[in-house]
């Protein structure tokens, strides 16, 4: 994983340059924002048949009833000035463990009257994903064979990193602060690697089948609300409850390389791998408590 936070901090701080260049110069903080959330997510895609070869997409984790994740993410916004606002949230997903990060810029162009302004918002996310039992796939298709030696349940997680930009529109009055945002971006899976050994029925010959996924970036269009109700204020703080929902939609696909080996590794077959692109889409929502100061 230090390859990925490698990358996550260089397109960080280039987030961050841009967003003081637009901004203009930095003035003391005037504002932090922390919040706390639970909330759902809904993975949805096509299921696409199965060829000579599997579509991973196929395989990515679905619950049969309701969200197919719960989390609870840790949110937090620091402003150094009125035009300027900056975000990190980490989600943890049941298993508690902080395995996925969202950075953010907004940055404020314009206000219409003291109650709507506008402006451009940057986010980076790379959030988990799990990939089970692709290895169904081959116990249906692969007669005659030990269709997978390794007997253990297959899943593992895989990242999502997404990039995006767009416009966001923003109402405050006296109680209530809303937001609207209408991002583009490009998505891709990280690249990972899967090992499958089998064995012929009542036989020696035995058979190594590599996949190495690469990196298929795919256009996503993706829509985000939120609204702020305020309960509590003061001189110096502010408290409230948060609702936020977002749904994201794009057309893609994992392109592998797969390496069968048969026999001796003298016998092998590379293919390269490309599925038809499948829709897919991302909906989540969640609710909980802000408070700045």
């Amino acid at each position: 994983m230090s390859g990925i936070y490698r990358q996550l901090t260089t397109l960080l701080l280039i987030i961050w340059t841009n967003s003081v260049i637009f901004a203009g110069t930095v003035v003391p903080v005037e504002k932090f924002w922390f919040g706390l959330q639970f909330g759902g997510r809904i993975i949805q895609r096509d299921s696409m048949h199965n060829t000579a070869h599997p579509d991973f997409l196929n395989y990515l984790y679905q619950a049969e009833k309701g969200p197919d994740y719960g989390f609870i993410s840790l949110q937090f916004r620091l402003a150094p000035n009125p035009r300027l606002e900056f975000d990190v949230t980490a989600v943890m997903l049941s298993n508690l463990a902080p395995n996925q990060l969202d950075f953010g810029t907004r940055i404020q162009l314009d206000s219409i009257n003291s109650f709507i302004s506008w402006g451009i918002n940057n986010s980076l996310s790379v959030y988990p994903q799990y990939l089970e039992e692709f290895n169904r796939f081959h116990q249906i298709r692969d007669t005659g064979y030990t269709a997978d030696l390794n007997s253990n349940f297959r899943q593992r997680t895989i990242f999502d990193i997404c990039l995006a930009t767009g416009p966001y529109i923003s109402f405050r009055n006296k109680n209530l602060h809303s937001a609207l945002k209408l991002n583009a971006g490009i998505c891709g899976f990280i690249p990972f690697n899967e090992l499958i050994l089998q064995k012929k029925t009542d036989g020696n010959l035995m058979r190594e089948i590599n996949y190495t996924t690469k990196y298929s970036p795919a256009l996503f269009f993706n829509t985000e609300a939120e609204i702020c109700f305020k309960i509590f204020s003061s001189d110096r703080m502010e408290a409230g409850m948060v609702i936020k929902a977002s749904h994201l939609i794009a057309k893609r696909s994992v392109n592998f390389t797969q390496t069968t080996a048969t026999w001796t590794a003298e016998n092998t077959i590379i293919e390269n791998i490309k599925p038809p692109k499948q829709s897919y889409s991302k909906t989540e929502f969640q609710g909980g408590i802000y408070i700045t100061f």
